[in-house]
């Protein structure tokens, strides 16, 4: 077992805790996500900003902390977080152009 797949390991499971904790703690499920992000940097692994704020370190629970919304232009995905208001957008036009390529 090399280092990245321990590595990995840990982020999953500090997640999922930091998920577990987020109603009884919300200062402890913080600092899961910020050890998350530590151990990733040190290790060179993606973690994807669609689990996180990258601001105020929150783990997204949609409903909780985090609101989802499809843009008004229909081109994108803004994910807000409830905690700090920071918005962050996800385009999908490549399904939207694909999906209008079949109807043809």
């Amino acid at each position: 077992m090399g280092i990245d797949q321990i590595a990995k390991r840990r982020i999953d499971t500090l997640f999922s805790l930091a998920r577990e904790f987020y109603p009884k703690d919300k200062i402890l499920s913080k600092r899961y996500v910020s050890l998350a992000r530590k151990i990733a940097m040190r290790h060179r692994l993606s973690l994807g900003s669609k689990s996180f704020c990258k601001k105020c370190n929150t783990i997204f629970i949609p409903g909780t902390t985090l609101k989802v919304r499809v843009s008004p232009s229909k081109t994108a995905v803004l994910y807000t977080c409830n905690i700090c208001k920071t918005a962050a957008k996800f385009p999908y036009s490549k399904e939207k152009r694909a999906k209008k390529g079949k109807k043809a």
